[in-house]
C-alpha cells in the first residue's frame, strides 16, 4: 500500500531528505511558485484542491483558478475540488453537495485532463452513495473522502459508522477496477484494514501535527505523549515497554537515525516528526493495536 505524506510547503522537517517517501501531497491554495523547489523534493507529487479548507473557512474559489494552478504545476495527480457532506446533512442537502463535486470534476477534467481525480464521499444514505459511485466508474482513479468523521465517530456520525464506512469502501473496491485512494486515513490504526481491503493508497498529515503536540505514533496505532510539558488532550503516556517496542520496530525496518533515540523523542519536535513519518509509512502491515480497530481488521480479513 502507498502512503502519501500530506505536507505544508513550509513544513520542517522534510522527511524525504532523510529517507524514501513514495509521494507527497500539498494544498493548491499554498502554491505560489514551483512546489518541488520549495519542498526540495523530486519524487511523486500530488496536489489537493484545498476543498476542505475552502469549506471550513467559508471561502469561494473559482474553478478556473484551481485549473490554472493545476496546469502550471507538474504533478502526477490532482484532486478535484470537492464539497464534502457532513453526517448531519439531510439527504437533500447532501445530494446537492454530491452533485456539485461531480460537476466540478467534469469541468476540471475538461480544463486540465484525466490526471484530475474525482472524490466520492462516504455518506449515511447508502442509496445516494451508490448512485454517484455508478457515475464515477469510468474515472481513471477514484478518491474516497468524508470517511474520517465516520471512522473517528465525530459528532453527528450514525451508530455503526465505522462499519458503514468500511462497507461503502468495500463496495467501491468490488465495483471499481482502477486505483482507489482513501483521503486522510493514513493512521496506523486504519491502514492495515485498508491494506487487506486491497485499497491502493491513503494519506496522512498527522505525522507532523502529533509531533508538535509532543507525541509519537506507535506501529499499529495509538499515540503517546513523551515530553514533559502539560497537554489538554491526548495525555496518554507510554506504557511499560512501548517505547522499546517502537525502537525495535524502527531498528527492524531500517530507520536511519536511531542515535540518542530515547532522548531526542522527548526534546526534539523535528526528530519526533521524522519518527512519526517513518511509522506512518512503514507500519501498514502491522495489525491494529486499539481494540475497536482490531475488531474491524479481523472482520476485513474474514471477508
Amino acid at each position: 500500500m502507498k502512503i502519501v505524506l500530506g505536507s505544508s510547503l513550509n513544513a520542517i522537517p522534510k522527511p524525504w531528505l532523510y529517507f524514501d517517501v513514495p509521494a507527497v501531497m500539498v494544498n493548491a491554495l499554498e502554491i505560489r511558485g514551483d512546489p518541488r523547489v520549495v519542498l526540495q523534493y523530486e519524487g511523486e507529487l500530488w496536489i489537493d484542491s484545498g476543498g476542505y479548507q475552502i469549506l471550513k473557512k467559508g471561502l469561494s474559489v473559482d474553478l478556473e483558478k484551481i485549473a490554472e494552478i493545476y496546469r502550471r504545476v507538474d504533478a502526477q495527480l490532482y484532486l478535484s475540488l470537492d464539497v464534502p457532506p457532513s453526517p448531519q446533512d439531510p439527504p437533500d442537502v447532501a445530494e446537492k453537495k454530491f452533485e456539485k463535486s461531480y460537476s466540478n470534476w467534469e469541468k476540471l477534467r475538461k480544463m486540465v485532463g484525466d490526471s484530475v481525480i474525482p472524490v466520492l464521499h462516504v455518506y449515511k444514505d447508502v442509496g445516494l452513495f451508490r448512485r454517484y459511485l455508478a457515475r464515477y466508474l469510468d474515472a481513471p482513479a477514484l478518491a474516497i473522502g468524508a470517511a474520517v468523521p465516520y471512522v473517528l465517530i465525530t459528532k453527528g456520525a450514525p451508530r455503526g459508522s465505522r462499519e458503514l464506512a468500511l462497507k461503502l469502501i468495500a463496495e467501491v473496491r468490488a465495483q471499481y477496477k482502477g486505483p482507489i485512494h482513501i483521503l486522510g486515513m493514513g493512521s496506523p490504526s486504519v491502514t492495515p484494514i485498508l491494506a487487506v481491503m486491497r485499497i491502493d493508497s491513503t494519506d496522512s498529515a498527522t505525522w507532523r501535527l502529533k509531533a508538535a503536540y509532543g507525541k509519537v505514533v506507535l506501529p499499529g496505532g495509538g499515540e503517546r505523549h513523551v515530553t514533559s510539558r502539560s497537554v489538554n488532550f491526548g495525555r496518554a503516556k507510554p506504557k511499560y515497554g512501548e517505547l522499546e517496542e517502537l525502537y525495535n520496530f524502527l531498528q527492524a525496518t531500517g530507520f536511519p537515525a536511531l542515535d540518542d533515540f530515547y532522548s531526542r523523542i522527548k526534546t526534539s519536535f523535528e526528530y519526533r516528526a521524522l519518527v512519526n513519518a517513518w511509522v506512518v509509512l512503514k507500519s501498514w502491515a502491522e495489525p491494529p493495536r486499539p481494540k475497536s480497530f482490531k475488531t474491524l481488521y479481523q472482520l476485513a480479513v474474514s471477508h
